[in-house]
């Protein structure tokens, strides 16, 4: 790209067939693989595409292939999410929350002035029930239902 980045529009089609080229590591397939059924030789805009003729044998290979290419990405995918949230857990722990405790909730919304300088939870709010992985607690005149996540206990 130049200098002054205005040509940028002009290798995007690069960029994309780099990454559709380039192997993944969660799938161990290219995209191009997986809806294509073939590893990618070069961008076809660099060479001439031959007249081809395809029978039903081909056809039938092809679907093959893009069926247990889809099915293994699809394991590969599972098994990687199976991974990561192993590693999540490692590290997270529920906060144990009674009913009639009084809680703290994080607070993410954009009105306050410096993020850094305001406090990141607001309360105390009372526990009134808790359903599964969620607490409702009463705000003001109105109840709300937040994630366990996003709460912690009030001392």
């Amino acid at each position: 790209m130049s200098e002054d980045q205005t040509d940028w529009d002009e290798w995007v089609t690069y960029a994309v067939y780099v990454y559709n080229s380039t192997v993944h590591s969660t799938t161990k397939f290219t995209p191009f693989e997986l809806i294509y059924g073939l590893k990618s030789d070069m961008p076809s805009a660099l060479r001439e595409t031959p007249t081809i003729q395809y029978n039903y044998d081909y056809v039938m290979e092809l679907k093959g292939r893009l069926q247990s290419s889809h099915e293994i990405a699809r394991q590969r995918l599972l098994s990687g999410k199976e991974r990561s949230k192993e590693y999540y857990d490692k590290g997270s722990e529920i906060p144990t929350i009674q009913v009639g405790q009084k809680v703290l909730i994080f607070d993410d919304s954009e009105e306050r002035r410096s993020k850094k300088l305001s406090p990141q939870y607001i309360g105390p709010y009372d526990v009134l029930v808790i359903e599964g992985v969620n607490v409702v607690m009463k705000r003001g005149r109105t109840t709300q239902k937040i994630h366990v996540n996003r709460v912690k206990p009030y001392y």
